[in-house]
């Protein structure tokens, strides 16, 4: 198989970077793409593009078609499937995931922070057949903190320092008070709840999940229709669920807020 090679080019861009590029210009809408396109998606020339991507190509890292073009290999599946963190966290909560999903019918996902990059990254996602549902929240999909309940059932449970950094980072025009009022909020009652904000019809839920030394890891989120908002319902099979997915990922056991969940949302 052949090796790729480590030299940078002459922009001074190592071959990891270039590598990096490559890989990042596919996506669920375009699987699949020539030298060409991966040329003009990824600013490299076309004989650049070409080498790298037969190299991977090489190494499993991409496959190719029978047109010729490439596209993502089994390889990257392989080695993190059996090796990364990540994918144990979406094993573990599968079984979570699929109960909540039994009892709502609606959309459940799991999702873990990237507090840096002030996004949160989905893992997992089930779809209820049938249901017309927009939801933004695709696997592999990223959405900003603060714009999910997702996000902010992770951001109000960070560690304080961590916190206060992003909030920070964060402030509007009201130094941040709002988004501070709004995280205590979450703490407080124990899950987050954002209706109409990336979906207009949409309603989501979410609660946090707690790992090791009770340390926030990710949350889990159901996605309902305004229409069809029973949170007296959804919260009871939620918040269980996250319980039981932190203890699975060695929490100890930890009150969710106040448990006003059959008063509704408020």
């Amino acid at each position: 198989m052949a090796l790729i090679t480590m030299a940078n080019s002459a922009s001074g861009e190592s071959v990891i970077g270039r590598v990096a590029r490559i890989m990042s210009a596919f996506t669920r809408a375009r699987p699949f793409l020539t030298s060409a396109e991966l040329a003009r998606e990824t600013g490299l020339s076309t004989s650049t593009a070409h080498r790298l991507a037969r190299e991977l190509a090489g190494e499993g890292f991409l496959d190719r078609d029978a047109e010729g073009r490439f596209g993502v290999g089994a390889r990257l599946w392989e080695l993190s499937a059996r090796s990364n963190p990540l994918e144990e966290f979406r094993r573990r909560g599968l079984p979570f995931l699929e109960g909540i999903h039994a009892a709502v019918r609606q959309q459940v996902s799991l999702a873990v922070p990237d507090i840096e990059g002030g996004t949160v990254l989905y893992l997992e996602r089930l779809d209820q057949h049938g249901n017309e549902t927009v939801n933004l929240g695709e696997v592999a999909a990223r959405l900003e903190l603060t714009s999910t309940s997702t996000g902010l059932a992770i951001l109000a449970h960070e560690q304080q320092d961590v916190r206060e950094r992003y909030l920070v980072a964060a402030s509007t025009d009201d130094g941040g008070r709002g988004l501070r009022a709004g995280l205590a909020e979450v703490r407080r009652r124990g899950y987050a709840r954002l209706a109409g904000v990336l979906v207009e019809a949409n309603a989501g839920y979410a609660v946090p999940v707690f790992g090791a030394g009770n340390r926030v890891i990710g949350a889990i989120s159901v996605v309902v229709p305004l229409a069809e908002d029973r949170p007296e319902l959804v919260l009871p099979v939620l918040v269980s669920a996250g319980q039981g997915l932190s203890r699975t990922m060695g929490a100890e056991k930890r009150p969710y807020g106040e448990r006003e969940w059959l008063r509704g949302p408020g």
